[in-house]
């Protein structure tokens, strides 16, 4: 086969959408960087990257000189719009499996921020010859054709973390408020595409489903894709309980000891409901009213140097109320000062014929208040 040259623009909208190809190579393998795979039917493959094709520039940095490790990362620091140079045919092609893979340390984790995240970590190849980072779907134009449109995709679902090439997986923790969907065991199920049914879409690969499938919290699943998103675990969830956020699975144990938000009351791991307030995560229990305490919940609440009360509470010990109708002065209410008492404008009247008396002469009797007329006539 001649050898061809192709340059190829893939663009993308989110940054947790990833590529859709496998990299292996670089020079501390002593092999060029070539596409491992190219997932079947993925905008990578629309766009016409193959598996073997060599690549010899990432944007304008040559990458003869390039490690592993330093494409990874030009591959990351090019955000939504990656440009490669690849040749295709000719002498270019290797044997991936005749090299081993160097030594790392722990891996570098991604950035959660949109224009850095590529949606992967450094997971083991079942082979142990690479680094594996997978990829996932986005397109430009077709390499060899500068004018064929441009497609889109949905975000797929990507790790968050790394795992292989040495050291222990670390994912990296959205900041913000957290939401999460959970599923207790037997809530998945496996089942199988009805004829003349609409085919069911993997969430995570985006691709139809001819066969088996699994269906979980309002999604569907290649079986193989429905694992969860630890590398070194990638335990079947179809048997076990599951925890959904940010588009990721997990198993219930690896998402409590790697992912999930820490209650800021008792400090264990929240898996569920959770509330979040005053930059911080709760148990729905755990976020209590200081006075009370009974649970807020996802409730309206008032603080007050730090300590947490419910509305009522709050009112009782905080909110002035009226003299006369015992009812809370809001701000905004228009509101009289006197006889040591506050009263809504409305409210302060004569105790007899209740005229208003807000900004008029008015007399005390027994501690009520009293018109001109009412005082000196004598009838109190």
């Amino acid at each position: 086969m001649p050898l061809l040259k192709l340059s190829a623009k893939l663009d993308r909208t989110d940054g947790s959408t990833s590529w859709g190809f496998r990299m292996i190579g670089g020079t501390d393998f002593g092999t060029p960087l070539t596409l491992q795979t190219v997932t079947p039917g993925s905008l990578a493959a629309r766009c016409g990257l193959q598996a073997g094709d060599t690549i010899t520039r990432i944007g304008s940095t040559p990458a003869d000189s390039l490690r592993h490790k330093e494409a990874q990362q030009r591959i990351i620091d090019a955000g939504n719009a990656l440009e490669l140079t690849l040749e295709r045919g000719g002498d270019q092609q290797r044997d991936s499996s005749a090299y081993t893979a160097p030594s790392y340390g722990a891996p570098k984790q991604p950035s959660f921020s949109a224009s850095k995240s590529f949606g992967g970590g450094y997971g083991a190849s079942t082979s142990a010859t690479q680094a594996d980072v997978p990829w996932a779907r986005s397109a430009g134009n077709q390499p060899s054709h500068p004018s064929a449109p441009s497609f889109k995709a949905s975000p797929a679902a990507t790790p968050f973390g790394g795992g292989g090439g040495g050291g222990a997986w670390r994912p990296q923790v959205p900041t913000g408020p957290r939401t999460m969907r959970v599923g207790k065991v037997g809530e998945a199920r496996t089942l199988t595409a009805v004829a003349g049914a609409r085919i069911p879409v993997c969430h995570q690969c985006q691709t139809a489903i001819r066969g088996p499938f699994v269906s979980a919290l309002d999604k569907t699943w290649c079986p193989d894709h429905f694992v969860c998103a630890n590398p070194s675990c990638r335990t079947a969830l179809i048997s076990c309980g599951f925890v959904e956020e940010e588009g990721q699975l997990f198993c219930e144990r690896d998402y409590e000891q790697y992912f999930a938000p820490r209650c800021g009351n008792c400090g264990r791991s929240i898996i569920g409901e959770v509330v979040n307030a005053m930059k911080n995560t709760f148990h729905m229990n755990c976020f209590v009213c200081c006075k009370c305490h009974q649970p807020i919940g996802t409730g309206s609440f008032h603080n007050e140097d730090g300590s947490i009360y419910c509305p009522r509470d709050w009112a009782t010990l905080f909110q002035t109320k009226c003299y006369g109708c015992q009812f809370p002065i809001e701000a905004g209410d228009r509101w009289v000062e006197a006889l040591n008492e506050n009263w809504h404008s409305e409210c302060f009247n004569c105790s007899t014929c209740q005229v208003n008396l807000e900004g008029q002469s008015f007399f005390v009797k027994s501690g009520k208040p009293y018109c001109k007329r009412h005082a000196s006539g004598g009838r109190y």
